[in-house]
């Protein structure tokens, strides 16, 4: 992968330059290593892109969620991509990208209401400030690098791999003698903000394109409530295809990168 830069975010492509893109926009905090595993495995040339405020994307000021959505649409279209493929808040992206070609593939988008936050702990109602303090007060901090790479691993139900160690490197930083997350709360906090107050089943009803939905069904603690807003999602949306995970968490890319990149892989080869 390399460092290009289009629509104002640095991209991480990946294939032969003569195919077709599919962008690959990653969830809250994350960066496109994230996809490192399974981009070699999709059917095209991956464009795997850093978020506005993340990576080595500048940050957007005003950070809205149309300001995300046009980033994203001239990506694709700088890029020559043919589909898209979001995973959580990267999903929510993809769905305002979905309402005109190309196909996507949105990973465990959740597709929350605010209540829905709030009912699972977070205080998105509460305000940016409130909710940039509870994401610092929330912070994962770890004394060295082995054992943030081994505490991520496990958080993901995942494998201590290469492309995990440089995931792990390049979404945290050390800073006094602690690695910790290099995105700041402000900016976790915009974004979800931006992201969370759009109407998603509007957005749902609106879908013109291919779409595949992969819910995943762990952690059994929160899954009423992920479950209750995926339904309602598929609900009103004819054009989704729903795939429910019952065994893999929010990071099924890095819980299990080829049986993931598998399923991704031979829907998108079927639909574009």
């Amino acid at each position: 992968m390399n460092g290009e830069v289009a629509s104002g975010v640095v991209l991480r492509e990946c294939g032969d330059p003569a195919h077709p893109g599919i962008l690959l926009w990653p969830g809250l905090g994350a960066t496109g290593a994230y996809f490192a595993e399974v981009a070699g495995a999709l059917p095209g040339r991956a464009v795997a892109a850093d978020p506005p405020g993340f990576g080595g994307s500048p940050a957007l000021d005003p950070c809205t969620y149309e300001r995300l959505v046009e980033v994203a649409r001239a990506t694709i279209g700088q890029r020559g991509c043919t589909a898209m493929v979001g995973h959580s808040l990267g999903a929510h992206v993809a769905l305002g990208v979905g309402c005109d070609p190309p196909a996507i593939v949105l990973i465990d988008g959740g597709f929350l209401t605010a209540t829905d936050f709030n009912e699972l702990g977070m205080p998105v109602l509460s305000g940016r400030t409130e909710l940039a303090a509870w994401m610092q007060s929330n912070e994962p901090r770890y004394p060295d690098w082995a054992t943030a790479t081994r505490r991520l691993a496990e958080m993901f139900s995942a494998d201590v791999t290469p492309a995990l160690e440089a995931y792990v490197r390049d979404v945290m930083v050390e800073v006094d003698g602690e690695v910790r997350r290099a995105a700041s709360p402000e900016q976790m906090a915009a974004l979800l903000l931006a992201v969370v107050s759009q109407d998603v089943v509007a957005l749902a009803r609106r879908l013109e394109v291919p779409t595949l939905l992969i819910a995943c069904g762990q952690p059994p603690s929160s899954r009423p409530v992920r479950e209750r807003a995926w339904r309602a999602f598929v609900a009103a949306a004819p054009m989704v295809e729903l795939h429910v995970a019952d065994d893999w968490g929010h990071n099924p890319v890095l819980q299990a990168p080829e049986a993931s990149s598998g399923l991704i892989a031979d829907w998108l080869r079927a639909h574009i």
